[in-house]
């Protein structure tokens, strides 16, 4: 215990009354006198007065039983807000930034009454003299309702003082304050006045202390060397090591994630919350927690949302139904995914949740929030409180799941904390519609600090203005840079410089920012026998400097533990790994592949891809698109020449039909395919489906005129008939786009294709788009004589295939002018149908046999645009392969 310390808890045991820069330290002396009671032998003992000053001043106005005016946090805020927003209505100030602008000018009224000063408008800017409007409105409003600014609370409570109606100790012990303030002279003031004492306690540097500087790489090296550090001290036992982080607000989440790394590399693998070695002083918002996170996504449910914000309401284990729902819901989830439209009405929501009964408990639960979607009440924030409470609780909310212990303290914090806090702005708030309190609680809730209440372990991570009072057998201090210590100066806009220097505010200068840092520097060096600074040397590609405060410090590299990581370990290991070659699956017992014709496209892509896709049922999930996708549209124009040609049936009758006539016939069918498509999907807006119907009618009209018309005559006998073919050892089922029979009796197959179309996928070595082979060939009574690809695209219409003899189709060459054919040897259709027939039986084979080989047949061809990279791995693969890794770790 240090000389400070024992006085402080000497002077505590005496009945002083100790007041603390901040809570923290109030906790932690706290703790300290306790300890020190109980050493001494004493069972009980009084309770010691050690408390913030803040919560002295509020304590204080309490007793005189005044509580109730106080305006503070997030009441006070919104009175700025609701005053500067009258104020600015209608003029060249509304787009101000009205958050930020209310807490500039709430900070600026603070100092004014702190430092006893008004403004003098003959010398004000434009923005000095608007503020000091917003400030004559917030003082008459206090005036009329009695209320009491946070800032005039000192001054109150002073004067209670003077007058007898509070009382003092003899002695105030202050502590932890790096700057002497107007509202701590005026207690000194008052203290003296009344014949008692007022003493700082302020540490002095030993000269026996050790004082070093350590540079570091980076922001992020800085980090990892502290928690090293750290670590390394922990193994040899030391139990109070403080880490003090000049801007912890910023490098929270990075600090968290390595501490607990290096210092409990197998947290994350723990299923309950257990007491951790380090505890962090600045907590996180309460909107990043879970719970919390959720209640707001659920409340937050329109008539609309998007298809991500539906998945996660499916997938939320916090809602009612969770746990007995979850593979229905999860089913449902890849359902709405399926439609690939970015968003989805509550209601048929709901609709698709009763089909079959398989999530009902969601489907009422939407159902709930659909009707709360509806309330366009206007109602005071406390009311919207009471009935967003009652909402979450009727749809199940925290879940049915037991919660972990910190997971209920962050459900207590949304209704102890947030939810009054949001009641607490009735008196300075109208009545108000949901959508605007539910914006409230949201920022309330990302402006409301969450911290975990557990014991501090031996690892103290704490800001600047944190670590006011503490004291560690060991400290590392980071971020001692040249704009950390001093910082620069910050001048509130709202009040003349030139005063804000005279009167010596907060940040007004840099001779005041200077003084400040040598404070807070002196009372570092005196708070632990060994003390470490460090900076970064760079930033991405910005050189940094150290502050020069510290530059007559010692540059040495303390001594640092090895890497603590999971990953780290593991390959400090380097285990030896056995090597597994598994490429081969069970056989297909019933030769039955449920896929079409996709089952042979992907075994000749990847072996793997068609095992994944057709034998485990593994697909990625959709992606959502603006507008319509592609395979939409694609299934649309497919459906839109379906009826089209079920009206025309052949070309005789496609020529006998004027300009106007074939308008009105591709307006019609067009209608017909949209509606009869999206009454089993989910509809994309109207409008979309306008722009999509004209689209749809100018694409078809192109390629009939263009291609449809200039054919050889022809009789359409087939559209999207389905088959079942019998290939090899495969059966699978099939869908033929359309079938044309020529004039001299011919058949042709033809398979429609929105995106580019390349031949070479039929005419190579390795046979790549099976889906015309197939139709040609697996029926050995009805033989094709010409297959092609349709290219539906505009300004790009044309038809791609081969044939049995030339001009069958516009420009489409026989297998004997076609040099893609003979390059295979082949000299006759015949040849050709027997070739694709041997391949489709071999791909047939490969898949029932089990065949699984991560084998691409081209990285970009198969690859590109696949699904299942995380699951086949093949980039690790490629590259284990190219740096050697793979042989080491076989």
């Amino acid at each position: 215990m240090s000389d400070i310390q024992s006085k402080i808890i000497s002077a505590a045991a005496d009945g002083a009354l100790i007041l603390t820069a901040n809570k923290r330290l109030a906790r932690h002396l706290g703790a300290a006198f306790d300890r020190q009671m109980q050493l001494e032998g004493k069972i009980v003992w009084p309770t010691a007065q050690i408390i913030s000053f803040d919560g002295w001043l509020r304590r204080c106005l309490m007793e005189l039983g005044e509580s109730w005016r106080l305006l503070d946090g997030f009441p006070a805020l919104r009175l700025w807000e609701t005053l500067i927003e009258q104020e600015s209505a209608g003029s060249n100030l509304e787009l101000l930034q009205l958050a930020a602008t209310a807490r500039k000018a709430q900070e600026a009224y603070r100092m004014l009454i702190a430092y006893d000063c008004q403004l003098d408008g003959g010398s004000l800017t434009e923005d000095q003299r608007v503020f000091s409007r917003w400030q004559r409105a917030y003082r008459e409003e206090c005036r009329k309702h009695q209320w009491l600014d946070r800032a005039e609370l000192p001054k109150l409570v002073f004067q209670a003082i003077e007058t007898g109606r509070l009382t003092l100790p003899p002695l105030v012990l202050l502590t932890g304050f790096d700057q002497w303030s107007p509202e701590l002279e005026g207690l000194r003031q008052v203290q003296v006045a009344t014949g008692g004492q007022l003493q700082e306690c302020r540490p002095q540097p030993d000269n026996e202390t050790s004082l070093q500087r350590t540079p570091c790489a980076d922001p992020h090296q800085e980090v990892e060397m502290a928690a090293r550090w750290t670590r390394q001290l922990l193994d040899q036992g030391a139990e109070s090591i403080g880490i003090v982080v000049t801007d912890l607000q910023a490098r929270r989440q990075e600090i968290e994630r390595v501490f607990r790394n290096q210092i409990e590399p197998l947290a994350a693998q723990q299923l309950q919350d257990d007491e951790a070695a380090f505890s962090l002083s600045l907590g996180a918002p309460l909107l990043e927690q879970g719970p919390i996170h959720a209640a707001l996504e659920i409340l937050a449910a329109g008539f609309r949302l998007s298809i991500d914000a539906a998945g996660s309401l499916l997938r939320s284990p916090y809602l009612g139904g969770s746990q007995h729902e979850a593979d229905s819901r999860a089913r449902l989830d890849c359902q709405l995914r399926s439609f690939r439209q970015q968003q989805i009405g509550l209601k048929r929501l709901v609709e698709l949740a009763k089909i079959d009964d398989r999530a009902l408990v969601a489907a009422e639960q939407f159902s709930l929030l659909l009707n709360a979607a509806a309330d366009s009440s206007n109602r005071l924030p406390g009311e919207w409180a009471a009935e967003f409470d009652r909402l979450l609780l009727s749809v199940g909310w925290p879940g049915e799941r037991s919660l972990a212990s910190s997971e209920y303290q962050m459900v207590k914090a949304w209704r102890d904390k947030l939810l009054p806090a949001l009641a607490s702005l009735d008196p300075v708030s109208q009545p108000l519609g949901r959508r605007q309190a539910l914006g409230l609680l949201r920022r309330m809730a990302g402006e409301t600090e969450f911290q975990i209440e557990a014991a501090t372990g031996p690892v103290q991570v704490v800001g600047l203005l944190e670590s006011a009072g503490l004291d560690f057998a060991h400290l590392w201090v980071m971020g001692v840079g040249e704009d950390a210590l001093p910082a620069p100066a910050r001048p509130n806009p709202f009040l003349p410089v030139r005063l804000q220097i005279e009167k010596q505010m907060p940040h007004s200068g840099a001779e005041r920012e200077l003084e400040f840092a040598r404070n807070l520097l002196s009372r570092l060096k005196a708070a632990s026998p060994q003390v470490i600074f460090s900076y970064p040397l760079r930033q991405g590609d910005c050189e940094l400097r150290p502050s020069p405060l510290i530059l007559d410090l010692p540059v040495t590299q303390p001594q640092l533990a090895g890497l603590q990581d999971a990953c780290s370990r593991q390959f400090a290991a380097a285990p030896d790994l056995d090597q597994i070659t598994d490429q081969q699956g069970p056989l297909l017992i019933n030769e039955r592949g449920d896929g079409g014709t996709a089952i042979l496209k992907d075994q000749a892509l990847c072996p793997f891809r068609a095992f994944a896709h057709f034998r485990l049922n593994s697909k990625g999930f959709e992606l959502a698109q603006a507008g319509l996708d592609p395979l939409t549209r694609g299934n649309l124009l497919h459906k839109t020449l379906e009826y089209v040609w079920g009206e025309l049936k052949d070309q005789q009758r496609l020529l006998a039909l004027d300009s106007v006539a074939l308008k009105q016939l591709l307006a019609e069918q067009t209608a017909r395919a949209v509606q009869d498509y999206f009454a089993e999907q989910l509809s994309p807006p109207e409008k979309v489906l306008e722009l999509e119907s004209s689209r749809l009618q100018a694409l078809v009209g192109e390629w009939l005129s263009e291609i449809e018309e200039m054919r050889t005559p022809f009789t359409v006998l087939e559209r999207e008939q389905e088959h079942f073919e019998q290939i090899g050892p495969l059966r699978i089922r099939t869908f033929i786009d359309r079938v044309d029979r020529l004039a001299d009796g011919s058949r042709v197959i033809l398979d429609y294709k929105t995106g580019r179309v390349n031949l070479d996928t039929l005419l190579a070595e390795r046979l790549l788009e099976p889906q015309l082979p197939v139709y040609a060939s697996a029926d050995a009574t009805q033989t094709a004589d010409a297959v092609a690809f349709a290219q539906v695209r505009r300004g790009a219409c044309k038809m791609l295939g081969i044939a049995r003899e030339a001009e069958m189709l516009p420009k489409v060459k026989g297998v004997v002018e076609s040099k893609p054919a003979q390059a295979l040897g082949l000299e006759n259709w015949s040849q050709l149908l027997t070739h694709w027939r041997s391949q489709l039986e071999q791909l047939a084979g490969d898949f029932v046999a089990g065949q699984a080989a991560v084998d691409p047949v081209d990285l970009g061809i198969a690859c590109q645009f696949c699904d299942l990279a995380a699951l086949c791995r093949i980039a690790e693969a490629q590259y284990l392969e190219q740096t050697g890794e793979g042989e080491r770790e076989s």
